[in-house]
């Protein structure tokens, strides 16, 4: 975990500098080695194996939380059958390695013309709303694979679980977290292929815990 650890302070170091549009940009390919040396360690792979306890639909266990919402590193897992609802991630990068099960993944961004109400209904919420939206081709994913979400690439995305039995499980490196303020997660329900629904939380997601600020600090050293 050390060397994820320390690419993700460098990319975060680099992001409060430059913004970001640093995350749209930079070169992954290192944060990406580091996770994937990161989940074939025995440590982690035994602090999984001990702390891991799948309740509900998505189940998510906490790997670092970095303090002010600097970044987080989490595994989550859904059942079999079971589809993550679409979200989004303000100004934030977003890398998915995928540890077990074989999953899809749907992304969009939103039409920079309706940018402004994905602001005003982060910050009033209020009735839901439609907004044009570009839709990007879904993503099959095996143990091993990997996909990015960026401030202007993919920034909305949703998985689900392919696999008629296992668990699709995949490890997320986030980098800023969300924070409650200028980050605030909205959800989205596909209208067609190029609007989407903005909405608020819906009751399908369920997440153990269900509140990241409710969590307790796992660290694997």
């Amino acid at each position: 975990m050390h060397k994820l650890l320390k690419e993700v302070v460098k990319v975060y170091t680099q992001f409060q500098k430059l913004g970001p549009s640093y995350l749209d940009t930079f070169d992954n390919r290192a944060i990406t080695e580091a996770t994937f040396e990161a989940v074939k360690t025995k440590q982690l792979q035994e602090y999984i194996k001990k702390e891991f306890k799948p309740i509900g639909d998505i189940s998510m266990l906490p790997i670092h939380l970095e303090p002010e919402h600097r970044f987080t590193i989490a595994m989550f897992a859904l059942k079999s059958g079971v589809k993550m609802p679409l979200h989004d991630h303000p100004n934030m990068f977003v890398l998915s390695h995928v540890m077990n099960g074989i999953g899809e993944r749907e992304s969009w961004d939103i039409d920079p013309i309706d940018h402004h109400q994905q602001i005003e209904f982060r910050k009033n919420k209020g009735d839901s709303r439609i907004l044009k939206a570009i839709q990007y081709p879904k993503l099959q994913l095996k143990e091993g694979d990997n996909c990015y979400t960026t401030p202007n690439k993919c920034n909305l995305h949703k998985f689900s679980n392919s696999h008629d039995s296992e668990l699709f499980m995949f490890l997320d490196v986030i980098l800023p977290h969300y924070n409650g303020v200028d980050r605030v997660i909205n959800f989205y329900q596909p209208i067609s292929e190029n609007q989407l629904e903005l909405m608020g939380n819906p009751k399908t997601y369920q997440r153990h815990p269900i509140d990241v600020d409710d969590i307790r600090e796992f660290i694997v050293q």
